[in-house]
């Protein structure tokens, strides 16, 4: 991490103060507070690259001074660690809706203390350098929609999902639809070998991810305050900002944001479907080759045994018909053994021809393979 890297602690227990600010020196230049207020002296100073704060603080506490963190444009920016004794879903949202970007439970090591503040410095990082990107992409998206009423968003959204071909591109096109009614939302995929998590400000956030986790065990519409959520078997969106002060608006929103959701999560199923028959005409392709190949094999096979089956008969009547000629048979006799050795040496040639019925067996074989392959196409 870099040295320049600046990083204000907030806790009102200063044991902890001094573990964190000894612990955590190597991360670049620690300060460390008692108090929010204190913090906040500081911040029309110096604006860190991180906060560690407390939620229980005298006097203000950790959200509240979160809140004020991100009300101001110098500020807005710095990502926010909460530290908290309470694991519940109460918190977490208390975190999100403050402006956190992670949640950290006491007790904790110092190594998972670490993990976390070189894993927000990351994002920032990742953040700023998208934030100029995003903006560009929501101006123009409300230049494109500011004259289209709320059925052509949901349309314009049901053809761009019929083109997408990737489950990113899906999370993708629902975030777009949020910010077309200037929702702002959460997106997670769940598909046999992948799952994501994914926001305008990036994908797998630690405490959007915390969030919407214990979100997707809920009921299949889940409405809390100013949020609501909607569960499926892929995929859960979560909206953090209905607007609740106008009814109207907001059922109709709540019902197209359905209709996109469940329209999603079809999609999703498709692609998967799609994806799980190509690896099925993949293993046909694979078997039509080994049928070839086994074909050619036993064809070669076949042919060779016929022929030495032919020569071997051949030296075994004429090594017969010299070593009559030795004994002194009658002809007659002669004729009547050549005769039965001939006839159980062709019997045992032919023999031979069910080779041909099983080659015949296998390219039927290949053959219905290669029709079922053709109807796949």
């Amino acid at each position: 991490m870099d040295n320049a890297f600046a990083l204000f602690i907030v806790d009102d227990d200063e044991l902890t103060r001094d573990l964190l600010e000894a612990n955590l020196a190597v991360a670049g230049a620690v300060e460390v507070f008692e108090t929010a207020e204190q913090c906040m002296e500081r911040l029309a100073e110096k604006v860190p690259g991180l906060l560690l704060l407390d939620v229980g603080l005298p006097g203000m506490d950790g959200y509240e001074f979160c809140r004020i963190v991100r009300s101001r444009p110098e500020t807005a920016n710095v990502p926010v660690i909460f530290v908290s004794g309470h694991d519940d879903l109460e918190s977490r949202l208390a975190g999100y809706d403050a402006g956190g970007d992670d949640f950290v439970v006491k007790p904790y090591g110092i190594a998972e203390i670490h993990h976390k503040v070189e894993s927000v410095r990351r994002a920032a990082q990742e953040q700023a350098e998208k934030q100029g990107k995003v903006a560009e992409s929501e101006e123009l998206v409300s230049m494109v929609l500011s004259n289209l009423d709320e059925y052509a968003r949901l349309i314009r959204f049901l053809r761009q999902l019929n083109e997408c071909s990737s489950y990113l591109e899906i999370a993708d096109a629902l975030l777009e639809f949020l910010r077309a009614y200037k929702l702002k939302g959460v997106i997670q995929i769940r598909m046999r070998n992948f799952e994501a998590t994914l926001s305008d400000e990036g994908m797998n956030r630690p405490l959007e991810l915390s969030v919407i986790n214990h979100i997707r065990t809920l009921e299949r519409i889940f409405e809390f305050k100013t949020r609501a959520a909607y569960n499926f078997d892929h995929l859960t969106v979560m909206v953090n900002n209905m607007p609740v002060d106008n009814p109207e608006l907001c059922g109709s929103i709540r019902d197209n944001v359905a209709i996109a959701a469940e329209s999603a999560d079809a999609k999703l199923l498709a692609l998967q479907a799609f994806a799980d028959g190509e690896r099925t005409r993949e293993e046909i392709l694979g078997v039509l080759n080994a049928v070839r190949e086994a074909v050619q094999t036993f064809s070669l096979r076949y042919n060779t045994a016929r022929y030495k089956g032919a020569v071997i008969s051949g030296d075994i009547l004429d090594s017969l018909l010299a070593a009559l000629a030795h004994i002194g048979l009658a002809t007659a006799d002669e004729d009547r053994i050549v005769a039965m050795v001939r006839n159980a040496t062709n019997t045992l040639i032919d023999l031979y021809d069910i080779g041909g019925d099983t080659q015949t067996t296998l390219l039927a074989l290949n053959d219905h393979l290669e029709q079922i392959l053709d109807a796949t196409a």
